[in-house]
């Protein structure tokens, strides 16, 4: 294995998996649950029931909503209100403070192989390259893309050099190659948590809808942003899930 492969892996395993529990105690949490192909032509059912979300005290409450197959979520509102908090809940990184999420009946955290997270902020050497850094977060879901499809996921986020180095990237095009990611990945639930930050106003919108209509066809999409959008067919406001004075 390239040593930058195995160092890209290492930095996305303690980015993804070491914010709250010890990532080794993920992993091997995990291993029996990890989705050996996905499951798109079946029935997929998210429930989220009164939940409330937050550290000692509940930043977001009663939250309920159902999502199938082909759903996609936005939840929008302003900076510091708890959006993360929420996605970060969702994708089991977080236990809820009230209230239950469940998949096809069972409790999130029985299926959390199946969840891709994108976490609004990722650590990478600067030495690893776009194609490499995409192997790495596919192979921990059980994939091994060809090199045709990295150069089509580049391709749809708007990069079009698959061997360019994180050293040589902007903020904007390091997120376009964390966002196509998601594309490469065996999952059935992706979370992606403000999903292009730090991508220019002209572009992120058609990357966005272009990255969204494809997971659609896989499973159910959960995203968080600073407004509402327009081609999401459901915008939840987090702001009327604020705790009542």
């Amino acid at each position: 294995m390239d040593p930058w492969i195995f160092v890209a892996l290492c930095f996305w395993i303690a980015t993804y998996r070491d914010r709250i529990r010890t990532h080794w105690y993920y992993i091997f949490d995990n291993l029996s649950f990890w989705p050996k192909r996905s499951l798109g032509g079946s029935k997929m059912k998210l429930e989220i029931r009164e939940l409330s979300v937050g550290y000692k005290r509940p930043l977001l409450e009663d939250i309920t909503l159902e999502l199938e197959n082909g759903d996609a979520v936005n939840f929008y509102g302003p900076n510091g209100i708890g959006k993360t908090t929420l996605l970060k809940t969702i994708a089991t990184y977080l236990k809820p403070l009230k209230g239950e999420i469940l998949y096809n009946g069972a409790p999130i955290r029985k299926v959390r192989g199946k969840i891709f997270f994108l976490p609004e902020s990722i650590l990478v050497p600067n030495k690893v390259r776009a194609r490499d850094y995409l192997k790495a977060v596919a192979s921990l879901y059980g994939v091994n893309p060809s090199m045709e499809e990295v150069v089509r996921a580049l391709d749809l986020v708007g990069i079009s050099d698959e061997n360019i180095k994180f050293e040589k990237c902007s903020q904007g095009m390091k997120r376009r190659i964390q966002l196509a990611s998601a594309l490469l990945v065996n999952a059935e639930i992706f979370v992606l948590d403000d999903p292009v930050v730090a991508i220019d106003e002209d572009s992120k919108h058609e990357i966005l809808k272009g990255i969204v209509d494809t997971l659609k066809k896989r499973g159910i999409v959960i995203i968080s942003s600073r407004e509402k959008l327009p081609y999401f067919p459901i915008n939840e406001d987090v702001v009327k899930y604020k705790p009542k004075l």
